[in-house]
């Protein structure tokens, strides 16, 4: 029984160890082909610039939006208080009436 085992076992491994592997298609091999051709050359560092440029372009959407918010913000809750002021000193009616009032 045991010597019976041992020839199943060996012509299992023989079999395993000589069987052929799956045959990639044409498919398969052209894709592999545009992965290799895209790589960058081992040559190639990452230069600062492209480090800074792809992390602009990555929080630009996100700066953008915020900047939006902040603007409509701004707007709504009036932060600049003295601009009522300002545009009450920069009209002419006020300012004929600044020079003309006789206290001063």
């Amino acid at each position: 029984m045991k010597r019976d085992d041992e020839k199943i076992e060996k012509a299992l491994f023989r079999v395993y160890r000589d069987r052929e592997g799956p045959v990639p298609g044409e498919d398969w091999e052209m894709s592999v082909m545009r992965s290799v051709r895209n790589l960058p050359d081992i040559s190639e560092k990452a230069r600062w610039s492209r480090l800074v440029g792809k992390l602009f372009w990555e929080l630009c959407p996100a700066a953008c939006a915020l900047i939006i918010f902040l603007a409509i913000a701004a707007y709504n809750v009036n932060v600049i208080p003295d601009q009522d002021f300002a545009q009450i000193v920069a009209s002419d009616d006020t300012i004929d009436m600044v020079w003309a009032d006789p206290n001063g």
